[in-house]
């Protein structure tokens, strides 16, 4: 127990000088270390926006022309749709004209 007790209070002893405010001197050395170490971070992350920002222009080029790939034979179609209702509309009407006149002919010979 006594052993213990002489081990605790020595490996205190040691820990104390580590338990030390630091000063404005030691912070200042801090921060160099700290901003030449994050200078080579910047200056990728610099780049990487450079290239996202280029990245981005061209998506929006690629979706503006997936937009047009996909809507324009969409667009064509309904134009056709509606063309061809129209077409229908009139071969109905004409066959009733058709069927009209048949039946006058069939009734005054």
């Amino acid at each position: 127990m006594k052993t213990i007790l002489i081990l605790l209070i020595l490996s205190s002893a040691l820990a104390m000088p580590t338990i030390a405010a630091l000063d404005d001197a030691d912070l200042d050395k801090i921060r160099v270390i700290v901003n030449e170490a994050n200078t080579p971070i910047k200056t990728d992350v610099a780049w990487l926006r450079g290239k996202m920002d280029s990245l981005d222009k061209q998506i929006s080029w690629l979706m503006i022309l997936i937009v047009v790939a996909v809507g324009l034979p969409q667009a064509i179609i309904a134009w056709r749709g509606r063309k061809d209702r129209a077409l229908e509309k009139q071969i109905e009407k004409l066959t009733q004209e058709i069927e009209t006149l048949k039946q006058r002919q069939i009734v005054s010979p």
